[in-house]
């Protein structure tokens, strides 16, 4: 019982580490928040190509090159160009009649958004025009001032900018209320703590800018489960440092059940185990020979847990403190619980989220069972064999 004991107290211990982490992001981005952004810095504004990647997005592409259009930019200063990849709906036709630049691309071999990011680059590269690239999801909604913000990001001196990510349907379901609160602490809380402290603060696979000097010298060349991911990475490596812009965001609709989110899950679970299997240990190593902290940083943070696991494991170190009667054991799953308590409340109230959200966080203990499941599925190897897409929204198609 005291070997028990002593075992529960060191994993209690381990486990206090991802929300010591938290919270001091959460810090960190509350500082974030109250800081004032300088005027952008004086001059013509860059010359912009916005990039959207589509899918067979015939339904709502038209939507999201009407709100690009009427963004708050000069409509001389940037172009749109939408990639039909692999489409056998109208995608390419609603494009072009939207008034965007259309490429289409058709390679059964060579399937994904890395891949047709890539081609498309490549081209663009050809007969490169302006100053850097916008890369926007063909279900995504822009604010109003997302060129304006991040034309601002880039004339500062930054040759990779990341605006904020976030749901757009909470009030839909309690899942997709749940996937609120998730995109809000991890696409925002703790970007904005990460630029704070200096940190990339990641790129989020939609709504970033990479300037084509950027381009030229790291081209996309990734093509994993978690491209975007994977891609930051490798400017980390390189020594490039993505800043954020939470003045700006892109929003889009998350599937409203957990079964329609099953595949897009797998994806990102997945896609997570590739990064930490390929870049951790490059990332601490060259981070630890260099003492650079965001090298180390960002090899380490992949080993962070999601929320769902988080509570999981703090559920099981209690049950462990009490069956073996360790009130060490207790008084630390009791910091742990009160610790991702304070970091899920306290993102939420930053975010100031809607009440619907708070609601929901009833059930993220089903959440978390079926978090679980899927780690199953993984460790089984059944994960995702390729894109599938996602169903959004209230879409039934």
């Amino acid at each position: 019982m005291h070997v028990v004991r002593q075992l529960g107290s060191v994993c209690a211990a381990l486990w206090s580490a991802p929300t010591a982490y938290l919270l001091g992001l959460l810090a960190a981005a509350a500082r974030g928040a109250r800081g004032r952004r300088g005027p952008a810095a004086p001059g013509e504004h860059l010359e912009l190509v916005v990039l959207v990647p589509a899918h067979n997005e015939e339904k709502v592409i038209d939507g999201t090159l009407a709100a690009v259009e009427g963004l708050d930019y000069p409509p001389d200063r940037f172009e749109v160009v939408v990639i039909a990849d692999n489409c056998d709906d109208r995608t390419a036709q609603v494009a072009r009649e939207a008034g965007a630049t259309v490429l289409v691309r058709f390679d059964a071999e060579r399937r994904g958004k890395g891949w047709a990011l890539a081609w498309a680059l490549e081209r663009l590269r050809e007969g490169r025009q302006g100053d850097a690239v916008v890369f926007l999801d063909a279900d995504c909604q822009p604010s109003p001032n997302l060129l304006r913000i991040l034309d601002a990001r880039l004339r500062a001196g930054y040759e990779a900018v990341q605006a904020s990510y976030v749901v757009s349907n909470p009030h839909e379901s309690w899942s997709s209320a749940l996937r609120y609160a998730a995109f809000s602490l991890m696409n925002w809380v703790r970007p904005l703590g990460k630029d704070a402290l200096g940190l990339s603060c990641g790129i989020l696979g939609t709504g970033f800018a990479l300037t084509w000097d950027l381009l030229e010298r790291h081209p996309w060349d990734t093509f994993s489960l978690s491209e975007d991911h994977d891609y930051h990475l490798g400017l980390v490596a390189a020594g490039v440092r993505v800043g954020f812009a939470p003045e700006a965001l892109v929003s889009s609709a998350m599937p409203t059940t957990l079964r329609d989110s099953r595949e897009q899950n797998l994806r990102w679970e997945g896609g997570k185990g590739e990064l930490l299997r390929g870049w951790t240990p490059k990332l601490v190593r060259e981070g630890l020979r260099r003492r650079d902290a965001g090298r180390l940083h960002a090899g380490l943070e992949p080993l962070v847990p999601p929320q769902s696991l988080l509570l999981v494991g703090n559920t099981a170190i209690a049950a462990i403190g009490a069956a073996t009667r360790s009130r060490s054991v207790l008084r630390v799953a009791a910091l742990n619980v009160l610790g991702q308590t304070v970091y899920v409340f306290g993102g939420l109230m930053l975010v100031r989220a809607p009440p619907v959200v708070y609601r929901a966080l009833l059930l993220a203990p089903l959440l978390a069972a079926w978090k679980l499941a899927l780690y199953a599925r993984l460790a089984a190897g059944r994960g995702p064999e390729g894109w599938v897409p996602t169903r959004r929204g209230t879409d039934d198609s």
